[in-house]
């Protein structure tokens, strides 16, 4: 090893500081994780050999981002910048996934370090958000009501969820206070699941505690599961969401929030039976915002903006050629991070733990394109690569 082989580079050094600017920025809302998701990923294409991205993965990941550009052509709502997002988001993803998992010891050891450092952080951000009536984000909003303001931290306590998981396997291995710091990281982020009412982060943490500890057990496995089974619900949504709230007794025990969900899938899935080879076009959702649905005689927009659905977002904009696309590469992403963790039981369940996580949420909360919540899941799958040490 030689001197500058010791000491960490511009990888190491790019994301340490973004750890140091991650936490404010997620617990404000978390949008400018994006830009800083970008400047890391350019940042880690400098330290790659093209070859390196030259998978099957990567290029259906990108084959799906330009159709879902081309896909502005039969568009009603015509926004080329979300496509642009899209692709560069995209781009400097993968590019960051694969410099990380490539990355010397020097900068995988600052990274981690990093990480957990930021995980802290934000955890006390977030318990002081839910403590003191979200004293932080009244600062620059000092007159936005409780119920709206505490999305900011609600969807930073989701960037936790998503990237708690490779905080804790960086932990995993030597003393013991690292175990105590790993249980005690994992059970903070539990437990500010069930601040600022968003029940998604609560289901998607037990979600992905369940596949951390299946990473743990089976590390090669677990990543390929994990992605499989996202990849397949991808496929199979807007049919099976409805065939599961149509069970007896199902929709009627659920609270209004979610019974609402249930309506926005059931009209998106009509509107996907529409045009289901090739969609309606990106940002096509945003044109069913007029509609009216109803329940208990609550009147809401049939799809506000998007269909708070990850997959059925990405049905019914690029159809059934951008499903399938982007399942191919869910799971080869999958087979890409089952060889890189190996044997190594910590990045296994990093991997699984986010993968399973990431899914939970975006396929109950967000939209498909939204740039904050995507950095968030190129950053958890990024940091999960730093786990496996070298």
């Amino acid at each position: 090893m030689t001197q500058d082989d010791r000491r960490p580079g511009r990888l190491g050094a790019m994301l340490a500081a973004l750890c140091v600017l991650a936490p404010p920025a997620a617990v404000g809302g978390g949008m400018l994780l994006a830009p800083l998701q970008a400047i890391a990923g350019i940042v880690a294409a400098t330290t790659l050999k093209p070859r390196t991205l030259l998978t099957p993965a990567v290029g259906l990941l990108l084959a799906f981002t330009l159709w879902a550009a081309l896909s502005l052509a039969w568009s009603a709502v015509v926004r080329p910048e979300q496509a642009i997002k899209i692709i560069g988001a995209a781009a400097t993803g993968a590019a960051l996934i694969a410099a990380v998992a490539g990355a010397r010891a020097a900068d995988g050891a600052l990274i981690r370090a990093g990480l957990v450092a930021a995980l802290l952080v934000l955890a006390a951000y977030s318990a002081v958000e839910a403590a003191f009536d979200l004293p932080l984000n009244r600062l620059d909003e000092p007159d936005t009501a409780a119920g709206i303001l505490e999305r900011n931290p609600g969807k930073g306590v989701s960037i936790l969820v998503a990237l708690v998981w490779a905080g804790a396997g960086a932990l995993l291995g030597g003393a013991r206070w690292r175990l105590a710091l790993a249980a005690g990281l994992v059970a903070a982020a539990g437990a500010l699941s069930f601040q600022f009412h968003m029940a998604a982060n609560a289901a998607a943490f037990f979600i992905g505690l369940a596949g951390f500890a299946f990473g743990w057990a089976a590390p090669r496995l677990g990543p390929r599961l994990a992605a499989g089974v996202l990849a397949a619900w991808l496929l199979i949504a807007p049919w099976a969401t409805p065939a599961i709230l149509s069970l007896p007794g199902m929709a009627q025990g659920l609270p209004l929030s979610w019974r609402m969900r249930g309506e926005i899938w059931r009209f998106a899935g009509e509107r996907i039976a529409e045009k289901p080879l090739f969609g309606w076009g990106l940002d096509g959702a945003r044109q069913f915002g007029d509609t009216i649905l109803q329940i208990d005689g609550l009147d809401f927009r049939a799809i506000p903006l998007h269909p708070h659905s990850f997959s059925v977002h990405v049905w019914l904009e690029t159809g059934a050629v951008g499903a399938l696309l982007l399942a191919a590469a869910i799971a080869g992403a999958g087979q890409l991070a089952a060889r890189h963790v190996g044997p190594d039981r910590a990045a296994g369940a990093a991997f699984t733990g986010a993968i399973a996580a990431i899914g939970a949420i975006w396929n109950v909360s967000y939209g498909a394109w939204q740039e904050w919540w995507m950095a968030a899941a190129f950053l958890a799958l990024a940091f999960a690569a730093a786990v496996r040490r070298v």
